[in-house]
């Protein structure tokens, strides 16, 4: 038979380690990122120190395409965008952990583009977990390529 006293302290920690995830969680809303609590979800959310971003695509902050858009310059807005989300928490991205992209059509100059800039980005020998994937279509007409990334943020 277990001990109340026993009992009282299992509530204790259960409640106190549920009280305080709660605490350390949070999201990410920069003015220079389009808006995705239009859609429901959130830009970027933080549990414990750890940004996880939500899938960037290519629109700037009025949800606008470039001029006549192509991969290349898809591509280009949406690290612009995940850059913006990481700067907002004094982040780069040497902070991030993972990456895992998703390209519509993906072939050999998409995929010699994305490893074009994994290598510049990162020539030091550390680089993040990367996943690439080929897909037929994302959640929006016209777009061709969308990132999620997962980044530490620095003790502060």
């Amino acid at each position: 038979m277990i001990d109340i006293n026993i009992n009282k302290l299992f509530i204790l920690v259960l409640t106190s380690t549920l009280a305080s995830c709660g605490m350390k969680r949070s999201t990410i809303k920069n003015p220079d990122v389009y808006a995705t609590h239009n859609f429901g979800f959130s830009q970027a959310v933080i549990f414990n120190n750890v940004i996880y971003g939500s899938g960037q695509v290519g629109w700037n902050k009025d949800y606008a395409l470039p001029p006549d858009s192509d991969f290349k310059q898809q591509f280009e807005q949406t690290l612009i965008n995940i850059e913006r989300l990481l700067e907002s928490e004094k982040c780069s991205w040497q902070d991030v952990l993972h990456l895992r992209f998703y390209v519509v059509d993906l072939n050999a100059v998409k995929r010699e583009s994305i490893g074009a800039f994994l290598k510049q980005t990162f020539p030091n020998g550390y680089a993040p977990a990367t996943t690439l994937l080929g897909i037929s279509a994302l959640a929006r007409e016209n777009l061709l390529i969308e990132i999620e990334f997962t980044a530490k943020i620095k003790k502060q």
